[in-house]
């Protein structure tokens, strides 16, 4: 299994964007994969969750680093938004 770092980011209907926690979290996601397909899971499980109650965050973002770090530009981004 691959190990993965990532970040959340929301964006709430003013149109500003947050990161949880403000910094990659502790946990690594081991996930069989490539980056990319490993960044749409996490956006399809955070769509899911953030979601309820309505209407959730106006926009979803997820950025994937490869390894232990998140450092430079992420191996994979993906958005989702509710327009």
């Amino acid at each position: 299994m691959r190990q993965y770092r990532w970040v959340l980011e929301v964006q709430d209907d003013d149109g500003h964007w947050s990161r949880l926690d403000g910094a990659p979290l502790e946990n690594p996601l081991e996930y069989d994969g490539p980056p990319q397909r490993a960044a749409n899971h996490l956006r399809d499980v955070f769509v899911r969750s953030l979601s309820r109650p309505a209407p959730g965050p106006r926009a979803v973002r997820i950025r994937i680093w490869e390894g232990a770090d998140a450092v430079g530009e992420p191996a994979a981004e993906t958005e989702w938004s509710r327009e």
